[in-house]
C-alpha cells in the first residue's frame, strides 16, 4: 500500500523528468533555430551558382584581366589612370582593382554586384553583367563585362592552358 509521502515523490519525480524534457526540448528547437539562421545567411557556394561554369576561368585583354571562379566571385585588374588623366593609355603604374559577385547565370549572361573597388567612381553594390560572345573558332572564348562607374562591354579573352589569349584577335594585344 502507497502513503501519500511515497505518492508525492512518484509525482515529484514525474514533474522533474517532465521539466528536463521541456528543457531539452527546447534547447533542440533553439539549436535547430540558430542552425536554420546560419544557413540562410552562409554565402554562396558555387552550387548556388547554376550555369557559371562557362564563365569561370582567367580571361585578359590588353594590360587588364579578370579572373572568375567557381563561387561566383571574381576580380577585375586595369590600369587606373584616375589619378593621371593625362597618361598614354598603358596607365601611370596604377593597377586599379574591382571584385565582384556574380549571383546569377543565365545562358550567355551573368550578372552580380560590385563588393569592392579601389576607384571611387566605381560604386560598391553597383551592377556586374558579363556576357559570353563568339568569336571565331573557339566558342565561348570572348566575354564582355559591363561594371556600373567603369567599363561598358569591354572585351575580354580567355586565357588558354597555355598561358594565352584565345582568339587574341579579338580582345586586342
Amino acid at each position: 500500500m502507497q502513503t501519500a509521502g511515497t505518492s508525492l515523490q512518484v509525482i515529484g519525480a514525474l514533474v522533474a523528468a517532465a521539466g528536463i524534457l521541456y528543457a531539452w526540448n527546447r534547447a533542440s528547437a533553439l539549436t535547430a533555430g540558430v542552425a536554420a539562421a546560419a544557413l540562410a545567411f552562409a554565402p554562396l557556394a558555387a552550387a548556388d551558382v547554376p550555369g557559371i561554369g562557362p564563365f569561370v576561368g582567367n580571361w585578359g585583354a590588353h594590360e587588364e584581366g579578370l579572373t572568375i571562379n567557381a563561387d561566383g566571385s571574381g576580380r577585375e585588374t586595369y590600369n587606373d589612370r584616375s589619378s593621371c588623366p593625362d597618361a598614354p593609355m598603358s596607365g601611370c603604374g596604377v593597377t586599379g582593382t574591382v571584385d565582384l559577385r556574380l549571383t546569377s547565370a543565365s545562358g550567355d549572361i551573368a550578372t552580380g554586384n560590385i563588393i569592392a573597388a579601389s576607384n571611387p567612381k566605381t560604386p560598391v553594390g553597383g551592377t556586374v553583367k558579363v556576357q559570353l560572345v563568339e568569336t571565331g573558332p573557339a566558342p565561348g572564348a570572348g566575354l564582355q563585362l559591363w561594371v556600373q562607374g567603369g567599363d561598358g562591354g569591354f572585351p575580354f579573352c580567355k586565357i588558354g592552358p597555355d598561358g594565352n589569349r584565345i582568339n587574341q584577335y579579338y580582345c586586342g594585344a
